[in-house]
């Protein structure tokens, strides 16, 4: 990929990095101002089709992490956290289903579900449980994420094994291999509950 497409954009994200901590409104308002034309699309796809997305980081450091999400039809990532880290992800191209959660009582609650078209931006607090999909519009589904502070790790969430796992930052938001978990534990866990223990 020719860097010089998206230099002008990774170039507002340092700069607005280093005038101190970022805020999610700060986030947004860098989102709000993305425009990439379709060829920038192309250059950007990086599919992966054995896991819910491919990853392109195209910032990590300076407080900021800029990726974009090429989204695998019909795989769904699973519910996650980002360890703390506020985020702001605009739909590129497709449309995605955007699922909210809940840790209560022992399990995951899905607490609300809507469907994303393009341009629009999701909003990610630092407690933000969530999952994504690719829903199935005619162009496949692309993402532009921004994280504060770049994410150390995330909480992913196995509802079907019932347990909770902690993943490095740049794993991605899927099961991985038992060499990417940092911690495993049975049961449906807050962040809070694993940080403390």
């Amino acid at each position: 990929m020719n860097a010089r497409i998206v230099e002008p954009m990774l170039d507002r994200c340092r700069e607005a990095s280093a005038l101190g901590t970022l805020a999610l409104r700060d986030l947004v308002s860098l989102q709000e101002a993305v425009e990439l034309a379709p060829d920038t699309l192309d250059a950007l796809r990086e599919p992966d089709p054995a896991h819910p997305y491919g990853r392109k980081v195209l910032l990590g450091g300076d407080g900021i992490e800029v990726m974009v999400a090429t989204w695998t039809r019909g795989i769904p990532c699973v519910p996650h956290d980002h360890g703390g880290a506020l985020g702001a992800v605009k739909i590129l191209q497709g449309r995605a289903r955007h699922r909210i959660w809940k840790v209560e009582g022992g399990a995951l609650r899905l607490v609300r579900e809507h469907v994303a078209e393009a341009g629009e931006l999701l909003a990610c607090g630092a407690d933000l449980i969530h999952s994504m999909g690719d829903d199935g519009a005619e162009a496949p589904l692309m993402t532009l994420h921004m994280y504060t502070p770049t994410i150390d790790f995330m909480v992913l969430y196995d509802p079907d094994a019932d347990r909770t796992l902690v993943v490095d930052g740049d794993c991605g938001a899927w099961l991985p291999p038992s060499d990417r978990v940092r911690d495993a534990r049975g049961g449906i866990l807050r962040r809070a509950e694993l940080v403390e223990a």
